[in-house]
């Protein structure tokens, strides 16, 4: 339209209020393009600094996860695995899983109710039966019986499902295959390790409680040489003339008066060394064993031979401590807090309660008790003679529990004041989820009040994906076609008046 106004204006000077006209137009379009492109080009600066700073996430590792701060890479788990962090490779090893297992597993994308919802997730702190921020069960079991890792580091298994806030997540994961065939999975977010069903470690040596079924030294020990097995042709009865304990007992070259009665030949029927326990039987008769401690009538080395029903064996005398946790409100003066809501500054004392209920005494007994989950909201002021480590984990001086006996601890904290409102973790869901959670035998958990920040979080399992690349890409190309328009715009005008004004002074 400019084009022919332009040409016709030297045969028709009437067409310069047209031109005039479109002029103006064409200076308010340029206002309003050159607008638009300002606009646009925010935009364009805000994508950039999504891409450039792309979010983070805000809460640290959990005392929970196995690996702290979970792995990026298959390299990482088989760093820890090999470097034994926290235990890692004695736990997989006690699983089954090899770090060469490791290194070949794969990465899969995890929904925590696979595998008919029976997925259980490991940590080291336990959660007791309920998650108190989604209500679901968590089936919890545990401590596990693992060799080679003993307390306070005490593994503990519950349902994946469970720290669900939704229907289901998500995870990536590593996918293991064990010695045994078993299936298991690790996790990104904190290294911690899943299994199908109830986690179930590999049971111990049954000669050696120390090492598992597969080691080299696990063998029936030999009566007489502990340092070699039974079967070993060097395990024999020796001599027992001096100068020829080499020999066996029934070597023809083992004859001498009998060391026991000097009337009889060595080899004589009975000449034999009397039972420690028992004279009228020989040393080396199955009538001849040390007896119980707890039941002179039975061995020792008896099945039920031990402190008490729960126990294992004759040496599992932990199993017989039974252990009982309260905690008191003291600023609101309420005796049982468990399942109450405590304040900001609130002073809270949790009594720790350990009762031997074995037949043996108990020596250097540890009183520990994990606070990670209770100062996520309170500081310890009172350890009551306790030392507090760096992982908010509490414990008390070794001391001997007596049979029958009970000792009783206790720590003093207090809510701090503002109540803090960070978000919950990711890789934890107990982690600043409102309640102090914490397990000693019995579970307690007191509700801390919400304040409306805090209210409306939500815990997501992935950040978000804005797609600053694309929405940059997009961006550029819009910026360039509205750049373009606008300079069009700028000479359209420029030409017009221009046009203008060569026709008022007489030009055309």
């Amino acid at each position: 339209m400019f084009e022919k106004l332009l040409s016709a204006l030297p045969y028709n000077p009437s067409l310069v209020q047209q031109l005039s006209f479109y002029s103006k137009r064409m200076k308010r379009e340029s206002v309003v393009r050159r607008t638009g492109l300002i606009f646009l080009v925010l935009a364009f600066f805000v994508q950039f600094f999504a891409f450039m700073s792309p979010p983070q996430s805000t809460v640290a590792y959990s005392t929970n996860d196995m690996i702290n701060g979970g792995i990026t890479s298959r390299a990482d788990a088989v760093s820890a695995c090999q470097n034994d962090t926290k235990s890692y490779g004695t736990v997989l090893r006690d699983f089954g899983i090899s770090c060469a297992a490791v290194a070949s597993a794969t990465t899969v994308s995890l929904s925590s109710k696979d595998y008919s919802n029976s997925l259980y997730s490991m940590g080291w702190i336990p959660q007791g039966q309920t998650i108190k921020r989604t209500g679901k069960a968590t089936q919890e079991v545990g401590p596990l019986n693992l060799v080679g890792v003993t307390a306070p580091n005490t593994l503990y298994g519950r349902l994946l499902s469970s720290f669900d806030t939704y229907d289901h997540s998500t995870y990536k994961a590593l996918k293991v295959v064990s010695s045994t065939g078993k299936t298991y999975f690790i996790l990104y977010d904190c290294g911690n390790l899943v299994a199908i069903g109830q986690p179930t470690p590999i049971p111990p040596c049954q000669y050696n409680p120390e090492l598992l079924p597969g080691d080299e030294k696990c063998y029936p020990p030999c009566a007489y040489n502990q340092s070699v097995p039974a079967t070993s042709p060097q395990c024999f009865e020796p001599c027992p003339i001096p100068g020829k304990s080499n020999l066996p007992k029934n070597s023809p070259e083992c004859v001498a008066p009998c060391p026991y009665n000097k009337a009889l030949p060595a080899n004589s029927p009975k000449c034999f060394e009397p039972c420690k326990y028992n004279k009228a039987v020989p040393a080396n008769s199955p009538q001849c064993y040390p007896p119980c401690e707890y039941n002179p009538s039975l061995p020792s080395t008896s099945p039920s031979c031990k402190p008490c029903d729960k126990a294992v064996s004759s040496v599992d005398a932990l199993a017989c401590i039974e252990r009982h946790k309260t905690a008191t409100n003291v600023t609101q003066k309420i005796a049982d807090a468990n399942n109450t809501k405590a304040n900001g500054g609130d002073v809270i004392t949790y009594s720790l309660t350990s009762q031997n209920n074995g037949k043996a005494d108990i020596k250097d007994f540890i009183v520990f008790e994990n606070l990670s989950d209770v100062l996520d909201y309170a500081t310890v002021t009172d350890a009551h003679g306790g030392v507090l480590d760096g992982n908010g984990a509490i414990s008390w001086p070794a001391e001997t529990i007596k049979a029958g006996a009970t000792i009783t601890k206790q720590v003093t904290v207090t809510v701090k004041n503002p109540v803090p409102v960070t978000p919950v973790g990711t890789s934890d869901g107990a982690h600043f989820d409102s309640f102090m959670t914490n397990v000693y035998g019995d579970t307690v958990t007191i509700e801390l009040p919400q304040p409306p920040a805090k209210a409306i979080q939500t815990v997501a399992a992935t950040l978000p994906n804005t797609g600053p690349g694309t929405t940059i890409a997009i961006f550029g190309a819009v910026v360039i076609i509205a750049s373009y328009c606008f300079a069009r715009t700028r000479l359209l005008y420029s030409e017009a008046l221009i046009a203008v004004q060569d026709n008022n002074s007489g030009g055309f």
